[in-house]
């Protein structure tokens, strides 16, 4: 059985765009509706099993049925792998945190996942960190210490739950911006959904309690929310680079500060407000900043390799 090629890289970006707030809407109800089901009783850990479980019944039919058994051959084992893993980590640090504070703090300090990949970067791939880098990540760190400000109301656990989250996030977000040009999209779904639920199945193990029916219920909700909103962000990114995507990234705040108050009752603080658009604001500089020096390598490489094989050019 042949492997199925993933299709040339197309940009489009209104397309990419929609399929971005599209995406981002669900992400911004997904943790309304995992405090809803951990309201019925459920851990968070049994939560994130089945929201991966349904999502895996969810898409699978509908992949076999318009690709074929072929989808589920990966040409990058190994890389989807490590992106459900960092991926699976991070949710199950979310998932944790979700029912321990207000759903605008955790998506505020979830706006630091670029900031974290930069780190990242520079700390195991040898990325070089500027003045212009550094002045983002201390300013992006500012606005998340306006959310969680330490010293003037008591700093919750689940903050560093969060940041870990966010710190995953931002590796995934690496390795997902590589898999769109090696592997068919359907392909990166199922696997994330597999190997998500199989992260969570065991700690589910230890915290087990029969569902109620709304418990079922919302479970069922967020695998079709969470298959929804992997789809459409692993779609956009297909279409679009990721600086051009990010500004459309921080719709999940208000998306999510108003169904938190009209769903949970949850008021928005002004200090969470100004902190997440700080935090947006120099994460979205730094997604900016890379993708031009991206840019600016390719074409240095582009023209080296252009002035190997022509030689040098002469004025005649």
């Amino acid at each position: 059985m042949s492997h199925a090629s993933p299709p040339a890289r197309e940009i489009r970006p209104i397309a990419a765009s929609l399929f971005m707030l599209g995406a981002c809407s669900f992400f911004a109800f997904n943790s309304i509706f995992v405090k809803l089901a951990a309201d019925t009783g459920l851990h968070p850990f049994q939560i994130a099993f089945f929201r991966n479980f349904f999502a895996l019944l969810v898409i699978l039919p509908i992949v076999l049925t318009t690709s074929g058994y072929s989808i589920l051959i990966p040409k990058r084992p190994a890389m989807l792998a490590l992106r459900g893993g960092l991926n699976g980590a991070s949710m199950m640090a979310w998932f944790y945190a979700v029912p321990l504070m207000a759903i605008t703090d955790l998506t505020a300090i979830g706006f630091t996942a670029p900031i974290w990949a930069t780190l990242l970067a520079a700390m195991f791939l040898g990325e070089k960190m500027r003045l212009r880098r550094w002045s983002a990540i201390i300013i992006g760190i500012i606005g998340a210490l306006l959310v969680v400000r330490p010293g003037f109301q008591e700093l919750n656990s689940a903050v560093f739950l969060v940041l870990f989250s966010s710190a995953t996030w931002g590796a995934t977000l690496i390795v997902i911006r590589r898999l769109t040009s090696l592997e068919q999209i359907n392909t990166i779904l199922v696997y994330q959904a597999l190997m998500m639920a199989m992260i969570a199945f065991v700690p589910m193990l230890f915290v087990w309690k029969t569902p109620n029916l709304m418990g079922w219920f919302w479970m069922l909700v967020l695998g079709v929310l969470a298959m929804g909103a992997h789809s459409l962000h692993v779609r956009a990114f297909s279409m679009q680079e990721v600086s051009a995507l990010q500004p459309i990234d921080f719709a999940r705040f208000p998306i999510a500060a108003t169904g938190a108050f009209l769903i949970l009752g949850e008021v928005l603080s002004p200090w969470t407000a100004v902190g997440a658009l700080i935090v947006f604001a120099a994460g979205a500089y730094i997604s900016h900043r890379e993708a031009m020096l991206e840019k600016r390598k390719l074409t240095e490489i582009s023209g080296v390799s252009t002035q190997s094989v022509s030689g040098p050019k002469h004025d005649d």
